[in-house]
């Protein structure tokens, strides 16, 4: 197989099967000039640049290899004051290219560019021993002899090492055909979630406006769709992409994207932030990751110490908080948060770098496990807890594969919500697409993780579901608040005084409410519950002043006492008294029609059912003639209405009353 000629791109171009690959290595090990010859593009594409013969910004080009192949090489900086910009090339990058000058060997941005490329979570690549024309066949030989050695047990161990010199050519066939057969042997996979593209860099073209360009690190962009800045919150729409320099209708992760959105020529975003669908993304100042600190670091990580976080394109100087150990040392892993003084655009499993910044070095990386928006740093104990409960939940798991779909919304609506999620707060918070949630869901809740519950506010009729977990925890919070209120001699409480204590969503509260009436903890009746424990806990007393204050209400029929008056009559304490009729109201043993009018149930009945039949018999019912046949006075008859036209049983029409529509659905 032999090369094609430098930079002729062919329009039959596979879109499943482009991708990006980087360059990287330590300052004049020729990584340029090898890009150079495999695309004929120079990515030195700044002036100073090209006088100083070094790479400051991202250097990108387009290639076609082996024919039909279309990748994007993205040539990131050597010098060591540009690593920064080094960081933001590999995200979305999918295999690395590390390129070592056979007369230096590895030196010390060698180093530092494969620590970043380990730390972001690289692990495909190949090595170029270049400039090969300077040394002796015999330093190529020991070159090789030394990479092999340092490079044992990382992700480059064992991969091709190919001789190469862009001066003479010698080795480039050989090289470029084993780029190639890397390239095909890795299997391209679009990632399913939410558009995410970290802005690398933001320009203005006469007659299309804004042009901003960068790797999406998620999802698919296309001609049309609407975007959102993070932070910011400018907005506008697609009206052009090019995709590895050339026209396209839409763009996918891993891929060199330049997109033409006119409407955000105004406030033009900034390098850093990000490109993201509309109320996907949210910033934030608190990060809480997961690191490994470089094998040479010095001294270990401290507790509070300065550094500057880099992921995607965005780079901000912050604080880390050591979550488990007093100090991170070389090669070893933990738990921290990353703390900065204004919110920055991320999401879980993001990759990071840190780096100190005197003497500027690279220091860890890792993964964001779980970020906090709210304006306090959370307690340590508890983003721990979370902590763990992440890595146990997503250890060895594919993130982008079904799996790791499922679990990033088991984990959001276990750890990340108070009871539960309706499928758009789903979507949102684990970056999906809203036809991969339902996927999901469709298998989490046969399979028992989930449980799907009522409406939610705003979602459709169905579409709210708890963790199994967490719902039967609140079940057993409410059961024992029940039980506990009973304890002390609570025989009622109203719905709403619970719902506002535990906050819940109302579908997880009428689901929590079904199952307490099904224990048969509580008796519902309309907005109050009386609690079983309680009333079968009542003192023999109390039930004698409860029989007696029923006997006096069934007795004096329409003709019943005020509320008031019954501590007397009974000679009991006011407070009891008044607790044991509110229990009948309740239980609507007794009905109370105003502040001073209580009837027994049976009477209140039989007055309802004569309104009824009257006005059916009738047309209508005349409140005076109602009260010749109560046989009371106009007090209670007057009252006895008011109270069925409160209820929406009857209305008003004149001195008439008429029944209102659907009535028999609030008859006592």
């Amino acid at each position: 197989m032999s090369p094609v000629p430098p930079g002729r791109l062919s329009p039959r171009i596979n879109p499943d099967v482009v991708m990006m690959i980087c360059t990287a290595g330590h300052v004049d090990h020729g990584k340029t000039s090898l890009v150079k010859l495999l695309t004929g593009c120079n990515t030195d594409r700044l002036k100073t640049e090209q006088e100083r013969g070094m790479t400051i910004e991202l250097g990108f080009a387009p290639c076609l290899l082996g024919g039909n192949l279309c990748v994007g090489i993205v040539d990131v900086p050597g010098h060591e004051k540009f690593i920064k910009n080094m960081v933001a090339g590999v995200s979305g990058i999918g295999m690395a290219l590390l390129i070592i000058a056979a007369d230096d060997g590895i030196m010390p941005q060698t180093i530092e560019h494969f620590q970043i490329l380990d730390l972001l979570g690289v692990r495909k690549g190949m090595i170029a021993l270049t400039k090969t024309d300077l040394v002796t066949p015999e330093i190529v030989q020991q070159r090789i002899g030394e990479i092999r050695t340092y490079f044992k047990d990382t992700f480059l161990d064992g991969v091709p090492i190919c001789p190469v010199s862009s001066e003479t050519f010698e080795g480039y066939p050989e090289f470029y055909n084993t780029l190639v057969e890397r390239i095909q042997s890795l299997v391209a996979r679009r990632k399913a979630g939410v558009f995410r593209m970290p802005i690398e860099r933001v320009f203005t073209q006469a007659g299309f406006g804004a042009i901003l360009s960068g790797i999406p690190i998620d999802g698919t962009v296309t001609i049309g769709m609407e975007v959102e800045v993070v932070p910011g919150g400018q907005k506008g729409k697609v009206r052009g992409i090019q995709r590895f320099l050339r026209e396209a209708t839409e763009g996918s992760t891993g891929q060199c994207l330049a997109l033409n959105i006119p409407d955000l020529g105004k406030s033009a975003p900034k390098r850093g932030e990000v490109l993201c669908q509309p109320g996907y993304l949210r910033p934030a100042r608190f990060f809480h990751v997961h690191v490994r600190a470089v094998s040479d670091v010095d001294p270990p990580l401290r507790n509070a110490e300065s550094i500057k976080f880099h992921t995607g394109t965005a780079e901000a100087s912050g604080k880390i908080y050591l979550l488990e150990e007093a100090g991170i040392a070389a090669g070893a892993t933990g738990l921290l948060t990353v703390a900065l003084p204004e919110p920055i655009a991320a999401a879980p499993h993001d990759r990071c770098i840190l780096r100190r910044p005197s003497p500027a070095a690279t220091v860890a990386g890792g993964e964001i496990l779980c970020i906090t928006y709210e304006e306090q740093r959370p307690r340590k104990a508890a983003i721990l807890e979370r902590l763990k409960a992440y890595q146990a939940a997503f250890e060895e798991v594919d993130l982008d594969s079904q799996e790791g779909h499922d679990r990033r919304i088991e984990y959001f609506i276990r750890w990340e919500t108070k009871g539960g999620a309706g499928s758009r707060d789903i979507s949102r918070a684990a970056l999906l697409p809203a036809d991969t949630v339902k996927e999901s869901l469709a298998r989490l809740v046969p399979a028992g993780r989930l449980l799907a519950l009522g409406a939610a506010s705003e979602g459709a009729p169905g579409d709210y579901y708890t963790h199994c977990e967490t719902y039967e925890t609140r079940l057993a919070e409410a059961a024992a608040h029940i039980k506990a209120e009973g304890e002390r001699k609570t025989l009622s409480l109203t719905t709403g005084d619970l719902q506002r204590r535990f906050g819940w969503d109302a579908p997880l509260w009428s689901r929590v409410l079904a199952d307490l009436e099904k224990r048969e903890l509580v008796v519902r009746y309309s907005s109050r519950l009386v609690l079983q424990n309680a009333v079968q806990a009542m003192p023999e007393a109390d039930r004698d002043l409860l029989r007696k204050i029923l006997r006096i209400y069934e007795k004096t029929g329409f003709q019943s006492p005020r509320p008031e008056e019954l501590p007397a009559k009974l000679g009991a304490p006011a407070p009891k008294v008044n607790a044991l009729l509110n229990h009948l109201y309740t239980t609507n043993q007794l009905i109370r029609l105003d502040k001073n009018v209580v009837l027994h149930y049976n009477h209140f009945k039989s007055a309802q059912d004569l309104v009824v039949q009257t006005i059916l018999q009738r047309g209508g019912l005349d409140s005076a003639e109602f009260k010749n046949q109560l046989e009371t006075s106009r007090k209670y008859a007057i009252t006895f209405l008011d109270y069925l036209d409160s209820k929406r049983i009857t209305i008003r029409a004149g001195n008439l009353r008429k029944l209102m529509t659907g009535y028999e659905e609030r008859l006592l």
